[in-house]
C-alpha cells in the first residue's frame, strides 16, 4: 500500500467506513499520537476512534490540504459531526502532522478546534 492509500485508509477508519481492525496493518508496532497533553500508543488510538464513533457517530473526516515533505505529512482536516449533547451540527478544523516509516504511519501530532456550530 502506498502512503497515501494508507492514509485514505486511516481517514475510513475513522469515518466507520472501515473496520477497526484494519489499523494494525496501517501504523507501527512503535506508534505513537500525540495529542497535546498526552500521547497514545495503538491499543490507546484504537480506543479513542471506538469511544468517538459511540459519541459521534455521524463524524465525517474530510482532507482539505494535505503538503508532504520527506517522511513528513501536514494534513488539514474538516470533521462535520452532530453534538450529542446539543443535537447541533459542528464543524472542527484539524491540523494533523504524521511520520511515516516505509509506508507506515509511526508517529502523529493532532490539534483539533470547533470552527463552527450551527442548527
Amino acid at each position: 500500500m502506498t502512503r497515501d492509500e494508507t492514509m485514505q485508509a486511516y481517514l475510513e477508519i475513522w469515518n466507520g467506513t472501515r473496520s477497526l481492525d484494519e489499523l494494525e496493518d496501517l501504523v507501527t508496532e512503535t506508534f505513537v499520537g500525540h495529542m497535546g497533553s498526552r500521547d497514545r500508543g495503538l491499543a490507546q488510538l484504537k480506543e479513542d476512534i471506538r469511544s468517538y464513533g459511540e459519541r459521534a457517530g455521524d463524524a465525517r473526516f474530510e482532507v482539505m490540504h494535505r503538503f508532504a515533505e520527506g517522511d513528513h505529512v501536514a494534513t488539514r482536516l474538516v470533521a462535520h459531526l452532530t453534538d450529542p449533547t446539543s443535537g447541533l451540527a459542528v464543524t472542527l478544523c484539524g491540523l494533523n502532522v504524521s511520520r511515516w516509516e516505509d509506508g507506515l504511519l509511526a508517529e502523529e501530532w493532532a490539534v483539533w478546534e470547533p470552527l463552527a456550530t450551527g442548527t
